[in-house]
């Protein structure tokens, strides 16, 4: 054995055998065993705790039966487009900026979610508080990622008609599965200016591998959750008499 092993070794014995006759004895003696958990106690109910359990559940149950938004139709949400995936990706890239102070991310060119945080769609007629948990249960929270144009172009080129992401401000041709064509706000993308994208944090620190080994200049963490950001938004959007609508748009065109 090294030499210096043997050292560190013996050092380390002294200083164990020092504390261990320097320090008293413990006061406390533990004792282990194992519990159940299974049916056994539920005959045995604390009266107390199942009264304030029942009071927080009725709590619950009225705040996620609240009304936040009207539509006149299902949304579903599916690849590479869909009426849902759509609408949630213009109202993060048109309402986000105001829930970050950095005045960098005032005007936002790109926004990206992906299809998995999508778990249902949104129901025709009343959406509720509880509607919008069950469409997005994560508590992922928005970021906003400054790029330049050429690592975008690298995000968006590796998606594909069956591999994708929900995104607005981005309009993307596929042919033989493969983007043919990619324009933000319209216009090929330059590969040198530095682009403004939303997103969750999910995605940003490399969930579903959409921006995995992507390239930030600068990336901005809010405490806001998607899912609170809807629910705002969606409310504002009621009291202006506001109703939710969807549709697909072309945003994700496939060509032979």
């Amino acid at each position: 054995m090294n030499i210096k092993i043997w050292y560190i070794l013996i050092i380390l014995s002294i200083t164990t055998l020092g504390y261990a006759q320097n320090v008293s004895a413990p006061k406390y003696k533990y004792q282990y065993k194992m519990v159940r958990i299974d049916s056994t106690y539920d005959a045995k109910v604390d009266a107390k705790l199942a009264k304030y359990v029942d009071k927080k559940r009725r709590q619950m149950e009225k705040q996620m039966q609240v009304v936040v938004a009207h539509t006149d139709q299902e949304l579903e949400s599916y690849a590479p487009e869909s009426p849902l995936s759509n609408f949630l990706t213009d109202i993060l890239l048109n309402e986000s900026s105001k829930y970050i102070k950095d005045t960098a991310f005032s005007n936002v060119d790109v926004s990206m979610l992906n299809f998995g945080g999508i778990r249902t769609s949104m129901p025709k007629g009343n959406v509720t508080v509880g509607d919008l948990y069950r469409i997005s249960p994560f508590d992922n929270y928005l970021t906003f990622i400054a790029l330049k144009g050429s690592e975008l172009k690298k995000a968006l080129s590796r998606f594909t008609d069956q591999f994708n992401a929900p995104y607005s401000g981005v309009t993307m041709v596929y042919t033989n599965n493969k983007p043919s064509q990619i324009l933000v706000q319209g216009k090929p993308i330059d590969d040198s200016r530095m682009y403004k994208l939303v997103t969750l944090n999910f995605i940003s620190d490399g969930g579903d591998h959409l921006l995995e080994d992507i390239q930030y200049e600068k990336i901005e963490y809010t405490t806001v959750t998607f899912r609170d950001f809807l629910i705002a938004e969606l409310k504002a959007m009621m009291a202006r008499g506001e109703t939710v609508t969807g549709q697909k748009d072309g945003r994700a065109m496939l060509s032979k």
